[in-house]
């Protein structure tokens, strides 16, 4: 018998909430608000969160989303750019013309996608998306029509084929009834329901259910993936909402598995796991923790510290009452003696304690790429440049998996939105391929520009700048610092016909300057100007 999306949700929820207490801890110590302590799938829980004793952990948690927020999705640059396979257009005999009449339309294109994205809101979701990938691991985005939205954990449960790729999710969400069309709310009300509080939250005061207006009831969204065999991308993805046990009409849709809506996200992969491990746990837990207990203890040890209590001896002869009472600056009967400030001699320990809380924090300063420069008059901007670098480099594993878990599938399905939308003509799929140029291929190329300074660099020290002109090709060392740097270089540079051209036209030019001059280096030629000057300027009368 086949299961309703409900009892799918139930079936598998307690694994997920396995991974769901491991991001919870990671959230305690960095971004609490980001998984609430119930597993409930409720939006707006109303709880309130402990405050950790260090803001390091959300300082570098928001450092590291922002970074890979740029990186991923560079505002000032595209981020990917359409391809032609070489092979298919062999197979097709395209001609060298239309092949380059195809690159402008494409260039065209790319900008009308890249305008759609920056119309939306889609960055603002991706950041929300990278903070729960970096807290929790996982989550889920859904691209509609209207825009980009993000599921977190609590809210979907997922699971994969042994090679990682998605094969079934279930989204759970607790809407009130009020905001549900109106075809949906007949469903919830519909009398043939047997049981008509299945999925409302019960009130504890009130067994029954109220049907007012603060009611609300589960949605879920099954969505399924259809391959044949292990091939990724020729597969289909069908998915439809259920409430109360019932398909909610008109609810079921598919599309081709390239153009999938619906995106399970992971941080970082592990074989045979249904869900992907958060970068805090992988890579800043225990130090947070360690972190954390140490701030703790510093600050009740400097509280206790800074509270200040004065001894008096009960046998002598100044009385505690009297010093109390007395205002500022009186005089009160008594021995110096007798009053002892209590001191707490605990600024030792506190001192150890410091010292291991900053060799930690320069740790955790390192693990989510706070860029420390360090302290020094000294301090090049070479050694700026290497340490900006090697931050990046760092990010390789991670840009990884989300260029091909996020990047290529997110062009593709909004690509396939414009063109439902008309928006833009139809494209071969076998033909044009998206290729990514941000992220994981940005540090590469970074790899390779620096490799390709330091060998101009080394040849001009060791050849000169004439053994440079005469063996590197001036063309191809633009072309290639230009693409090294992620520079498009079309109308920027001259081709070599132009140059060609201004070379002749150079010829030419002075070509007639030295006949010119073989023409006034000529004394006979000369006087003739000289006559011709005079005539002109002296004309014989009329006659």
């Amino acid at each position: 018998m086949k299961k309703t999306a409900s009892q799918r949700y139930e079936d598998l929820q307690q694994d997920r909430d396995y991974y769901l207490s491991r991001g919870r801890a990671c959230a305690r110590l960095t971004i609490p608000y980001l998984i609430p302590s119930s597993s409930e799938p409720v939006a707006d829980t109303k709880e309130s969160y402990p405050v950790p004793w260090n803001g390091i952990g959300a300082r570098g948690v928001l450092n590291l989303a922002s970074r890979m927020l740029l990186a991923l999705l560079p505002p000032t640059q595209a981020f990917f750019r359409f391809s032609l396979d070489e092979a298919e257009l062999a197979a097709q005999q395209v001609p060298p013309e239309m092949k380059t009449e195809m690159e402008t339309t494409l260039s065209q294109i790319e900008r009308i996608v890249l305008r759609e994205i920056e119309a939306s809101n889609d960055r603002v979701v991706f950041h929300e998306a990278l903070l729960h990938l970096i807290v929790g691991g996982n989550c889920l985005l859904h691209i509609a029509p209207e825009g980009l939205r993000c599921f977190h954990l609590n809210r979907y449960v997922c699971q994969r084929d042994p090679m990682g790729n998605p094969l079934e999710v279930v989204i759970c969400e607790e809407l009130a009834i009020e905001t549900l069309p109106q075809k949906v709310q007949d469903l919830i009300k519909s009398p043939e329901d047997d049981d008509i509080t299945s999925g409302l939250i019960d009130d504890i005061t009130q067994p029954v259910p109220r049907r007012g207006t603060s009611d609300t009831v589960r949605i879920y969204t099954h969505v399924k993936w259809e391959r044949n065999g292990q091939d990724k991308g020729n597969g289909k993805v069908r998915w439809y909402q259920e409430v109360n046990n019932k398909v909610i009409p008109g609810s079921e849709f598919s599309r081709p598995e390239s153009v999938s809506p619906f995106l399970p996200l992971r941080m970082q992969r592990s074989d045979g796991q249904q869900y992907g491990i958060s970068y805090v746990e992988a890579a800043a837990l225990a130090d947070l923790q360690t972190v954390e207990a140490l701030c703790q203890a510093i600050a009740e040890g400097s509280l206790a510290s800074s509270k200040v209590l004065f001894l008096v001896k009960p046998s002598g002869v100044t009385k505690a009452a009297n010093l109390a009472a007395a205002p500022n600056g009186a005089f009160v009967t008594g021995d110096p003696s007798d009053v002892l400030a209590l001191q707490c001699a605990k600024s030792t320990d506190l001192q150890v304690a410091m010292q291991g809380k900053q060799q930690i924090e320069a740790r955790l300063a390192q693990a989510f790429m706070l860029a420390d420069v360090r302290d020094s008059e000294r301090t090049t901007a070479e050694e700026v440049r290497l340490q900006a670098l090697q931050i990046e480099n760092s990010l390789g594993s991670i840009y990884s998996i989300l260029t091909t878990e996020f990047q290529i599938p997110y062009v593709a399905r909004k690509l396939d939105i414009l063109q439902r939308e008309k928006k833009v003509p139809p494209m071969d799929e076998n033909l044009v391929k998206p290729v990514m140029t941000v992220g994981l291929a940005a540090v590469g190329r970074g790899n390779d520009l620096e490799q390709l300074v330091r060998f101009t660099t080394t040849l001009g020290q060791t050849m000169g700048p004439e053994g440079l002109a005469t063996y590197l090709k001036p063309s191809e060392l633009i072309k290639r610092l230009a693409y090294s740097m992620g520079i498009d270089t079309l109308g920027l540079i001259k081709t070599d016909e132009e140059l060609a051209q201004e070379q002749q036209a150079a010829q030419q030019q002075a070509q007639q300057q030295m006949l010119m001059q073989s023409k006034l280096a000529d004394p006979q030629n000369v006087a003739n100007a000289v006559q011709t000057a005079q005539e002109v300027q002296n004309p014989e009368p009329e006659q």
